[in-house]
């Protein structure tokens, strides 16, 4: 009689037994299974959420930096200009398709009616003064409410966020382009074009912040804007519908001389999401100066969305370590306590003349066939699991998150918009996770319950079998 026999007579003779071994076995399949999907599915949820906040990565100041060395020395640092040589090098790299140039200032009308401006008050009402953030002297300037607009250079006007999501468009002439660098031009939106009857070909006069210069721009496009201003019914400067855009190299010409307002900023569209680590990683080998500017790629919004997601893979990591050790622990113990009581059959084996590794492969070919079984079973069984197990664990994670995250944020991350000034942005946590399972789980899965049976199996075998069989028979009298 083969040892292949004799180990499926031994799982019929010992129902019970291979029973709770395949329970036990089936339990550790499913949880390793689990732990392996729910991985597998944090990654693509995480590279699902790169690819929703986009793959551009912005190059500009360091504020949060900035602010805290102010703080600790008392005074603004001086920075340094942004290398644009360095910037427009970095934009040759094979992970960019494309670039833009964004950076903002100042600018007062002269003679244009802005859009929400009272009555009467083109230069004395509603001022404010405003200090110069870094590369300035500190100094401030006065701020006219009422006739001062925002004015943004930009290298390609449709590759601004506002022009790319669609709230802004292009309705008459054409926008800026690279092509037109240092050239006198400008967009205005539509609500000032028609306040101040003005037509694409028309010129108008800017002043600069100070006023110390003055522009003569010619408007070759109109654009409309369903942009909102962040507060309601916000003075003119801060109405979208008065905002301007030039080419980025000719907003240089109204930076005004005190209190610098402008810092430019590089937005680097990639090919691929997926490609902004291996971006960044190029970009800290070129001479621009990360002491005082970085690298944006939505980080803070992208750990706000995957913080959860993060934390439950980093738990499935530690279930499948538990699980796999426990396992083999509870199975070592099952069949140490189910071969001891084999003692005398063993005996009798090795007394007439059968081999040790034979016996050793009996008890192997047991554990295996039931394993498999258990594998068999976990096919049908480990999708659902998983995903109970998965959706258990993201929606903990959320509640923690929500019970920890502090009510006057609300989940807003503010970000330095274009020069310098700060935008709210909000993102929601992935509070889904598809947990499906793949060839590659079950081949995971496969080698670690395979690794657990045999040791499982050998450990307490040879404990035994390294006794001759008249020790063995007498122990088991």
């Amino acid at each position: 009689m083969n040892f292949i026999k004799r180990a499926i007579l031994s799982m019929k003779k010992r129902i019970g037994t291979s029973l709770i071994l395949m329970a036990v076995f089936l339990i550790v399949t499913n949880l390793v299974l689990g732990g392996f999907a729910i991985q597998n599915a944090s990654q693509k949820a995480a590279d699902s959420a790169r690819k929703k906040l986009g793959a551009d990565v912005t190059l500009g100041l360091d504020f949060d930096k900035l602010v805290k060395q102010a703080r600790e020395t008392g005074e603004m640092p001086i920075v340094p200009d942004l290398n644009i040589k360095e910037a427009e090098q970095l934009a040759k790299s094979q992970y960019v398709k494309d670039y833009n140039y964004i950076t903002g200032t100042l600018g007062i009308s002269d003679g244009l009616k802005l859009v929400g401006a009272s009555e009467g008050e083109g230069g004395g009402a509603g001022r404010a003064a405003m200090a110069g953030v870094a590369g300035g002297s500190g100094s401030a300037i006065e701020i006219d409410m009422n006739s001062s607009f925002n004015i943004e250079g930009v290298r390609k006007a449709l590759l601004q966020e506002s022009f790319k999501n669609g709230k802004s468009k292009i309705i008459d002439g054409k926008p800026i382009t690279e092509k037109m660098e240092d050239q006198n031009v400008a967009l205005m939106e539509k609500r000032l074009a028609e306040q101040n009857k003005i037509k694409v070909g028309d010129k108008v006069k800017i002043q600069s912040g100070d006023k110390k210069k003055t522009l003569e721009v010619e408007i070759i496009g109109i654009y409309e804007t369903e942009e909102q201003g962040i507060i309601q019914n916000p003075p003119p400067m801060m109405d979208p519908a008065n905002k301007l855009y030039m080419p980025h190299s000719t907003l240089k010409k109204l930076e005004a001389d005190e209190g610098n307002m402008s810092s430019i900023q590089v937005v680097y569209f990639l090919n691929d999401p997926l490609d902004i680590d291996a971006f960044k990683k190029e970009a800290k080998q070129s001479d621009i100066d990360f002491k005082y500017f970085k690298l944006d790629a939505h980080d803070s919004l992208y750990k706000q969305m995957i913080g959860p997601i993060e934390n439950i893979s980093s738990t499935s990591q530690m279930i499948i370590y538990i699980v796999s050790i426990a396992g083999a622990i509870i199975l070592g113990l099952i069949i140490m306590l189910s071969i001891k009581a084999r003692r005398k059959e063993m005996g009798i084996l090795l007394s007439i003349g059968e081999e040790k590794w034979k016996l050793m492969a009996q008890f192997m070919v047991e554990v295996v066939c039931i394993a498999i079984l258990a594998f068999a079973l976990s096919l049908a069984t480990g999708a659902k699991v998983s995903q109970f197990i998965g959706d258990s664990l993201l929606s903990s994670e959320i509640a923690t998150a929500s019970e920890e995250e502090n009510p006057q944020n609300s989940g807003a991350v503010m970000v330095s918009g274009p020069g310098g000034t700060l935008q709210n942005e909000t993102e929601d946590p992935i509070d889904e996770i598809d947990v499906s399972i793949t060839g590659a789980d079950l081949g995971k899965m496969g080698g670690i319950g395979l690794a657990i049976a045999i040791l499982a199996t050998l450990l307490p075998a040879l404990s035994i079998l390294r006794l001759n069989p008249k020790q063995i028979l007498l122990k088991d009298e």
